[in-house]
């Protein structure tokens, strides 16, 4: 456990923070560097605890990030459709490609995958990979 010392903004009162636990200071990691790469989405996976951009998760190569998503004007009857007969009437996909296997080329491609959906989707959850070599985005909200 750790102790920190915040200064609250509106009174300048110094307050102490005991017990800050490791999930904690690990969030605080991925925020400082979800600023600093200035990305506009969330890194939710915690997995490998705190880790620089420029770990390594998969091979020192290109990978392409597909992201698949329903589309915002899919009707609910096209919705039910797919559910009924599993096809994907609803569903869209765009793409990016990750310069290499690190955490800042797969989130900046990520990145790139949500916002060119236009969903509200921005926590980064997974990257599935496919028979093929290419990476599946996984979100949450």
């Amino acid at each position: 456990m750790s102790n920190f010392i915040s200064v609250d903004q509106f009174n300048n009162k110094a307050q102490k923070f005991e017990d800050v636990d490791q999930f904690e200071l690990d969030m605080e990691h991925w925020s400082d560097m979800q600023t600093e790469l200035k990305m506009d989405s969330v890194w939710s996976i915690y997995d490998g605890g705190r880790m620089s951009s420029d770990t390594m998760l998969f091979k020192d190569r290109q990978y392409l990030v597909r992201y698949q998503y329903v589309r915002s004007d899919a009707t609910i009857e096209e919705l039910n459709a797919d559910l009924t007969d599993g096809k994907n009437r609803t569903m869209a996909e765009v793409t990016m490609v990750a310069a290499s296997g690190s955490i800042g080329d797969l989130w900046s491609a990520a990145n790139s995958c949500i916002k060119q959906s236009g969903t509200h989707h921005s926590y980064i959850e997974d990257f599935q990979v496919q028979d093929d070599g290419t990476l599946v985005l996984i979100t949450g909200s």
